[in-house]
């Protein structure tokens, strides 16, 4: 166990901010940065200011023409450059990820890993961004070229740092776009690292910048007058706020925001592989994944076999410092701590079962860390506070149904439609499920088990727009159509 932490030295020379191709120091509020296992503040960072935030957008606009009009196959150069120096300093990015985060060594290897994969996918698709051609008669050629869509802005979470830039600003700097990025104030660290990794890729200045601090800093870039399309993962009510902020500019936007995906698990399923896959589903970074699986909706007739297998899984899962590579970190904020302990304690006064957890874990050496117990509630009223809201933490709650369709109705029964899954043997019932059920994206028989090159977004208030695969690319481009008369006589 690590209970003397040696933090990596490299973290006192990363810069505050990233502006114009050098890293600077932030002129606004000192934030400490604190790993969540121990309480211990190992990094003071000062907040970009408002006046930053303007830099950059004039610096991203200032490089947008050399930027947009660099070949193809050379803006693809770079960012499989970038792919390759991302993975080549894998270990202390995930070093990082993990102690500014929270989540276990692992898992920050795994996105860092993701962060690589999506810049290389999309740096194949730099030469790939095709117009068409329009019939129009013998007189007049119609065609559509793909254009960069400007300044764009990106707001990430504080839970998937690293991947989470890698897939909004990987397409946009492949369709010619150019970035200014803006990490959670709680997790600064990995964008700004990547910021300085692109430049010894060979980006030029000004295309990539990264400002850092709270919502001051956001506002600024989305209602700045230059700023193309905003782009923002967080919460649903924040989420609001950022598509207000982005009309001043008449800005796109592409919002992944709050969710509570449903899980169906029919009497015919694999019970093994649906508690695996459901405990990975809810219990991965503890808990705080905006696709957690979060509501288990089961059969009557199989829902005690399955609970047991749950809890068991639970009960198995090591708490620990994330660079001990537990299955379970802590959260990452005491915030965070109390909104989870929030919910929990409303739902017992409510008299919900609790069938294991519900209370703060205290591993050994690290009783102050802000790490809560896997926890799960068993046969939940559907309209109840814990069965509709985002809880963002390691609890589960099952609901019970007697038919397929009381297990639709169930899972259409939220304001959110990010993700929902399946299990069972029945392909005609699972692809009606697929067809019917009010999510961007489904999972049948493995939830949550691949899709990094398959579109991701929700519908209903988990969302506007997609991200990731070809349509990922779509917020960053705009359709121009050319339209040439050649009749004789008009030459």
């Amino acid at each position: 166990m690590v209970l003397a932490v040696r933090y990596p030295e490299q973290l006192g020379t990363i810069p505050h901010a990233f502006i114009n191709g050098a890293g600077c120091s932030g002129v606004g509020a000192v934030r400490p940065l604190t790993d969540p296992a121990t309480g211990r503040v190992f990094l003071e960072t000062n907040e970009s200011s408002p006046e930053q935030a303007q830099n950059a957008v004039q610096a991203a606009k200032a490089a947008l023409p050399a930027w947009s009009d660099t070949a193809p196959g050379k803006r693809a150069d770079v960012l499989f450059r970038l792919a390759g120096l991302i993975e080549a300093q894998a270990d202390e990015l995930a070093v990082v990820e993990a102690l500014n985060v929270g989540k276990p060594l692992s898992q920050a290897k795994r996105d860092v890993g993701r962060a690589a994969d999506y810049f290389r996918f999309y740096a194949g698709c730099c030469d790939k961004l095709n117009g068409d051609t329009i019939p129009l008669g013998p007189d007049k050629t119609a065609l559509t070229v793909m254009e960069p869509v400007g300044v764009t802005v990106h707001i990430l979470p504080w839970n998937y740092p690293i991947s989470t830039l890698a897939r909004g600003v990987a397409p946009a700097l492949a369709a010619g776009a150019t970035v200014v990025a803006k990490p959670s104030e709680l997790t600064p660290l990995s964008a700004i690292m990547v910021a300085q990794l692109a430049i010894e890729a060979g980006l030029l200045d000004g295309v990539l910048n990264v400002v850092c601090g709270a919502g001051s800093v956001g506002e600024t870039l989305c209602t700045h007058p230059d700023t193309a399309h905003v782009t923002f993962t967080g919460s649903t009510q924040t989420g609001r706020s950022v598509m207000q902020s982005a009309s001043a500019p008449i800005a796109g936007v592409t919002l992944e925001l709050g969710g509570k995906s449903p899980v169906v698990v029919l009497a015919d399923a694999d019970l093994d592989a649906a508690a695996d896959g459901i405990a990975k589903g809810i219990f991965f970074n503890a808990g705080q994944v905006c696709a957690a699986g979060a509501r288990l909706i089961c059969d009557r007739s199989v829902h005690d076999d399955l609970l047991e297998k749950l809890i068991q899984a639970a009960q198995k899962l090591t708490i620990g410092h994330p660079l001990d590579d537990p299955d379970l970190g802590p959260l990452v904020s005491s915030d965070q701590l109390s909104r989870v302990e929030g919910f929990v304690v409303r739902a017992k006064e409510a008299g919900f079962r609790c069938v294991t957890g519900g209370q703060r874990a205290r591993p050994k050496g690290l009783e102050g860390g802000l790490f809560y117990e896997p926890t799960i509630f068993a046969d939940v009223p559907a309209n109840s506070e814990i069965a509709q809201s985002e809880i963002f933490g390691p609890v589960l709650i099952t609901q019970l149904c007697d038919t397929f369709d009381e297990a639709l109705t169930l899972s259409n029964n939220s304001p959110f439609g990010l993700v929902a899954g399946i299990y069972t043997a029945n392909v005609t019932k699972a692809m009606r499920y697929a067809r019917q059920v009010e999510a961007g994206q489904v999972f049948i028989n493995g939830f949550l088990q691949g899709g990094d090159t398959v579109p991701f977004g929700g519908v209903k208030q988990s969302g506007i727009g997609r991200e990731k695969g070809l349509a990922g690319l779509a917020a960053y481009t705009v359709e121009k159509s050319i339209v040439l008369n050649h009749a004789e006589g008009q030459l």
